[in-house]
């Protein structure tokens, strides 16, 4: 390491990342720990809880400079290290080891060869008391004893991104305990755009559920080619002021995004209802006035209930307001169908789904 150590690298780990991984296998990781320090400066992570109470949860720790900086800034009650790859899981437990000898693991670590991806992996925490249960804690208020932080950046994370967001919505999973804070690393063309606000070229179903289920902020983005932030939303970047991450922040100059969710307004239950016509609604962007008729027999009704506003707009326009007010209309028609009135089996067979 070099003379200008950042304030957040722990001494113990001094020898232990003198060498660095030479393989990524399937994600990535990052490496320079200037740039560690910025994002965990960006956080502000340290203000924000009572950190001898703090538990933190570190899903696919890799290389795990970024884990071992945080876990130095907050000094955590326990911090879990999920990494189910071998090669990694081979390569944190060496470095645990070399810094174990230095601080008797003061810095509370332990280091789990878990599935990252199934769900009882995280309940089994507190199930084998790994961890103690937490508390709920009121909707108002950032859960101040849980912290979860994960890198989903292999080439087929996106859906868990996803998965998580919906957990949001849904208030399960780890959601149930209250609006904890949840620190992703994810590919920066999936977080583009979950991202995406109304009226971008890249919103979606996916962006519309992040902006409904949760409450999310742009930390840090990818330098890009030719010009950092080129290919995302402008008015997120003018909102959250990411950071844009060195060239060299990444084994092998990779490319991350660094992503801050907690739990949002709205619930599943709020648009449960129509959950099913969203697929249809995003199928194209025609105003909604337009393809009410498509959506379901004599969905027509519908406009009754709908300001013109929102009926002259198309999909990518519609704000989550939106979408709660066509959830709370539909609620208001008195001959809805069923849900399996509302699929055209011509449809279906068009478009392969």
């Amino acid at each position: 390491m070099s003379v200008a150590t950042p304030r957040s690298f722990n001494p113990a780990f001094r020898a232990a990342f003198e060498s660095k991984i030479s393989s990524l296998y399937g994600k990535k990781h990052l490496s320079n720990p200037t740039e560690c320090q910025r994002i965990i400066d960006k956080l502000d992570l340290r203000t924000k809880y009572n950190c001898s109470k703090l538990d933190i949860i570190d899903v696919n720790s890799g290389a795990g400079l970024f884990s071992v900086m945080l876990n130095y800034e907050l000094k955590p009650r326990n911090h879990i290290l999920i990494e189910h790859n071998p090669h990694f899981h081979a390569h944190l437990a060496q470095k645990l080891e070399m810094a174990r000898e230095i601080s008797n693991n003061a810095e509370n670590f332990q280091l789990l060869n878990w599935n990252p991806f199934r769900w009882s992996t995280y309940s089994s925490l507190f199930e084998e008391k790994i961890l103690p249960w937490p508390s709920e804690q009121p909707q108002d208020k950032i859960h101040d004893e849980l912290l979860i932080v994960a890198n989903w950046t292999g080439p087929r994370d996106e859906s868990l991104i996803a998965q998580w967001i919906s957990c949001c919505g849904a208030r399960n999973w780890l959601m149930k305990y209250g609006k904890i804070r949840m620190v992703l690393f994810g590919p920066p063309a999936s977080i583009r755009k979950f991202m995406s606000d109304p009226g971008f070229r890249r919103r979606n179903r996916t962006a519309l559920k992040r902006e409904l289920f949760t409450e999310s902020k742009l930390i840090a983005i990818e330098p890009g080619e030719n010009e950092a932030g080129k290919d995302y939303d402008p008015r997120v970047l003018v909102r959250d002021q990411p950071l844009v991450l060195a060239k060299d922040a990444c084994v092998k100059d990779r490319e991350l995004t660094v992503l801050e969710v907690v739990r949002g307004q709205y619930t599943t239950e709020d648009i449960a209802n129509i959950e099913h016509l969203l697929s249809p609604i995003f199928l194209n962007t025609v105003p909604l006035k337009h393809k009410l008729h498509k959506l379901a027999p004599g969905a027509e009704y519908l406009a009754r209930f709908l300001p013109e506003s929102l009926l002259e707009k198309n999909s990518k326009w519609l704000t989550k307001e939106d979408v709660v007010s066509i959830a709370e209309a539909y609620e208001k028609w008195p001959f809805k169908p069923t849900i399996e009135e509302t699929f055209d089996i011509t449809e279906v067979s068009q478009y392969g789904h």
